[in-house]
This record gives structure tokens, C-alpha cells and sequence, in this order.
């Protein structure tokens, strides 16, 4: 198992973060992504995963971080970037659930086009968030420019033909978390799962967030990830080592894990 999105350096995990990065190698886990989300939350990731053989980091700065300054945010990773730990740049995106105000949107968007550039410069992967904002992320990341990118669109929620779009882009993924557990079972999210084919899926928690049932409204972790590859399986009618050595195939390739 390889729990591709984590934010371990989340206040939720300050009393036990040992045990629960131990509880997941004890079961199974072989990989663990943790996020960046802003400046702060990326230097922690880095930190946290220079201390484990198998934790990588992902640096970025998510779309509701407000005003920061593009040319700072350039220069933190193009910097931070060097270290062979940081294996993608994310989460960037846009997020337009808590926002309907136009200049804000329109800067999202220049804080993801300036990340998505930096990814190309420095040829990374990129973990992509986004709500409520689709048909915008869609025009930017089928930019000639970007297409030839890595990129994971996390906690994939969107339609199916939503997924149709997305699914144009040969170099890019959907991660699913918790939430395929406790959608009602005609929902279409559902049909979205069962329309991407298993070499373009990765699986994630998303913890703190999102746990999935039978954990539902508890604090999620790492280990928890298997109800999510459990769910795939059930949905694709296939084992249960079957979507875990794919996934784990998917996000070995995608974050280039074997060197």
C-alpha cells in the first residue's frame, strides 16, 4: 500500500505522529506522500520526511492561501525542490468552494499557472486540488504547455464526463480517498471509479481528513488507506491485491519512488 496524499505534520497527529506512521509500515505500507499546503506546513513535510526512508515530501502552496508573493513563491521551490526527498510539487489547484469573488479566483489562477511552470522547469510531478472549479482547471492544465506534465488530480470528485475530459491527458491521474466509502450506491462518483481504468488511479487518505467507513467521522490515518483500495476492488469487481499492486505500480512511476 501506498498512501499517496497525507498531511502528517497537521496538528491532529502532534501526540502519537511516531505510532501512526509505525502502525502503517507494520501493516503493509511500503510509501506515504505527506503534502504541503503553504511555506510552514511545506518546511514541516520536509522535515518529516527527511526522517523516514520511506516518507517522500511534496511542497506547494494551496489555493486558499490569499495574497502571497508569486516571485517568493518561485524562489522557495525552486530552492527547496533540490532536495531528492521532494518528489512533486502540490497541493496546487483552485478552490473555488469558500470563494465567489472574482479577484480571488483570478488569482488562484496565477498561483497554480506560476507552480505549474515551476514543475515544468524543474521536471516534477504536480498533485493537483480542486472544488468546485472544473471547467477552469480543465482550460489551464490542457494548455499546450502543461499537457506533457505529471499530474494527479487528488480526491477526485467530479462526473463522468468530467473524467472524459481529464482522461485526454495520457500523463494524468485520479486519486480517490475516503469518500468512495459512504456515497450512496447510485451516486456518480461511483461510475466515475468504475470508468478509469486501474492504471490511471492512485489511492490516498487524505488524513486527518476524509477517514473512510468503518472509521467515518474519526481522526483518518495512513493505515486506513486499505478501505480505499478495499472499495476499488468492490467497485471493479477485482481483488483486493490486485488494485493494490497497481496503485502502488501508479504512484511508484508517478513520483519516480525507485530512485
Amino acid at each position: 500500500m501506498i498512501d499517496t496524499h497525507v498531511h502528517l505534520d497537521f496538528e491532529q497527529f502532534n501526540e502519537d505522529r511516531k505510532n501512526v506512521i509505525k502502525r502503517f509500515f507494520d501493516n503493509g505500507g511500503k510509501a506515504i506522500l505527506n503534502i504541503g499546503v503553504d511555506e510552514d506546513r511545506s518546511n514541516k513535510t520536509l522535515e518529516i520526511a527527511e526522517n523516514y526512508l520511506q516518507i517522500f515530501a511534496v511542497l506547494g502552496f494551496h489555493p486558499e492561501n490569499g495574497e502571497v508573493n508569486l516571485e517568493e513563491v518561485e524562489k522557495y521551490l525552486k530552492e527547496k525542490c533540490q532536495n531528492s526527498k521532494v518528489k512533486a510539487i502540490g497541493e496546487i489547484g483552485l478552490d473555488y468552494f469558500h470563494s465567489s469573488d472574482e479577484e480571488d479566483r483570478e488569482f488562484q489562477k496565477k498561483l497554480f499557472i506560476k507552480q505549474l511552470e515551476v514543475a515544468k522547469n524543474l521536471n516534477l510531478p504536480v498533485v493537483i486540488h480542486c472544488r468546485d472549479a472544473y471547467a477552469d482547471l480543465w482550460e489551464i492544465i490542457s494548455q499546450t504547455q502543461f499537457k506533457k506534465l505529471k499530474m494527479v488530480i487528488h480526491c477526485f470528485c467530479g462526473g463522468v464526463e468530467e473524467a472524459k475530459n481529464f482522461l485526454q491527458l495520457p500523463n494524468l491521474k485520479f486519486s480517490f480517498t475516503g469518500n468512495i466509502t459512504f456515497v450512496k450506491e447510485n451516486d456518480e462518483l461511483l461510475k466515475v471509479v468504475k470508468k478509469i481504468p486501474l492504471n490511471r488511479i492512485m489511492v490516498e487518505t487524505d488524513c486527518p481528513f476524509l477517514a473512510p467507513v468503518p472509521n467515518r467521522g474519526k481522526r483518518n490515518e495512513p493505515s486506513f488507506v486499505k478501505f480505499v483500495i478495499e472499495k476499488i476492488a468492490e467497485i471493479k469487481v477485482l481483488s483486493f491485491d490486485e488494485v493494490e499492486n497497481q496503485t502502488d505500480k501508479n504512484a511508484i512511476d508517478f513520483f519516480d519512488l525507485e530512485k
